[in-house]
């Protein structure tokens, strides 16, 4: 029997942490997150024997008052509904009158079979078998990126709250969403030589990227929550269990394009490569938006993976003078082919840089490097924001 407590997490006192790519308190009160919960009888712990789903994916948000100032610090992040106008309104769901809760939460919410989608605990020996310190009666979290990188989602994923009481730090709990999940992934690029009808390309003549698309890696991921005495409690992505195929590791592949309607990535002055000789590469982003930057599931890349670039040699004043589509390895055999990341790991920012060879209408080189993804764009990534 549920009480007349609702569950709440704190934005006073002890925070949600966040680094999502938002800028501002407003602008993270306009996103919701998800969380389900397992009920335990009194005297008993969370495992997969005793406890039970209390409820699942519920939405969670903050609803600022008509009066309230910018600070988003004095009322708690409880259960609502947002409608088609995203106008939110309560939906609370309450505390039972015994007992305890764990709590699984993630960011950002989604409903129904979407990039995001909570599964039920896993009972079948020989998969949680290969879960590495498997959480036992603990939910599956299976991670699908959208095609587009408009689309796609910085997946947070929170370490789970367990065996917590409604009387408890005054019923509002922290969640620490401070990790992502995810690999973001974006391109830089400048060219060497000219076009083989010219000695060279006139002062006029520039070379920019229409479309970048990339083929045949990891499209689909479960992600699950372990329990170790060393690390805690936490969550990490399955190595060996794959939502195309429980039984093994055949995990499905997809391919992931940025391009836009109009033909260029970017436009003007800025959409023009530099040359190889001048040191630098243009990142390609969609009117320098995120749209241009992927954010994908860490992985081993496959072997077969690709990249193919579109890029048009256009004439200030003539317009397009000719469009070319390179396919470049992502993973080269052998390796010394061109320097390459076996492996996008988990929070980091994985940049390649390419230069295009023009008149042999291919590339000359590839690189690629990963870097830390602390802030995401957060000016302030140590601050402690509601989530």
């Amino acid at each position: 029997m549920a009480s007349e407590v609702p569950v709440a997490f704190a934005v006073d006192g002890p925070q949600t942490r966040s680094q999502a790519p938002l800028t501002t308190l407003a602008a993270l009160a306009a996103q919701d997150f998800s969380v389900s919960a397992w009920y335990s009888p009194k005297g008993e712990m969370f495992d997969g024997e005793h406890s039970v789903k209390y409820f699942a994916n519920h939405r969670f948000g903050y609803i600022k008052g008509a009066s309230e100032d910018d600070s988003y610090a004095n009322h708690a992040w409880q259960g609502v509904s947002r409608s088609p106008t995203s106008v939110l309104s309560p939906n609370l769901v309450y505390w039972p009158l015994d007992g305890s809760l764990s709590f699984f939460c993630y960011a950002p919410y989604r409903e129904g079979d979407t990039d995001i989608v909570l599964e039920d605990p896993v009972t079948d020996a020989g998969v949680i078998a290969r879960l590495p310190d498997y959480l036992p009666g603990s939910p599956l979290i299976r991670v699908t990126p959208a095609e587009t990188a408009a689309g796609q989602a910085d997946f947070l994923c929170a370490p789970p709250l367990l065996d917590r009481d409604r009387i408890d730090e005054g019923g509002a709990f922290p969640l620490d969403f401070s990790k992502h999940r995810m690999t973001q992934v974006e391109f830089g690029f400048n060219y060497i030589g000219t076009l083989v009808d010219d000695d060279v390309l006139n002062i006029h003549e520039k070379v920019r990227v229409t479309s970048v698309e990339i083929q045949q890696v990891i499209g689909s991921r479960y992600f699950y929550f372990k329990e170790s005495p060393s690390n805690g409690v936490d969550g990490a992505w399955s190595e060996l269990v794959s939502p195309s195929d429980p039984s093994g590791a055949d995990f499905p592949k997809a391919s992931y394009r940025i391009s836009t309607a109009g033909g260029e990535l970017k436009t003007g002055l800025d959409a023009n490569l530099p040359e190889q000789g001048s040191g630098t590469y243009l990142t390609v982003r969609k009117e320098d938006t995120l749209d241009g930057v992927f954010c994908l599931l860490p992985q081993t890349v496959p072997a077969g993976a690709s990249l193919v670039v579109s890029y048009n040699i256009v004439d200030d004043y003539a317009g397009v003078r000719g469009s070319e589509v390179i396919t470049v390895p992502l993973c080269s055999d052998p390796p010394t082919d061109h320097p390459t990341l076996a492996v996008w790991p988990a929070g980091k920012k994985v940049r390649y840089l390419i230069t295009l060879d023009i008149p042999n209408r291919g590339f000359v080189s590839m690189t690629a490097k990963y870097y830390d993804w602390n802030d995401a764009n957060n000016p302030h990534p140590g601050q402690e924001l509601m989530y």
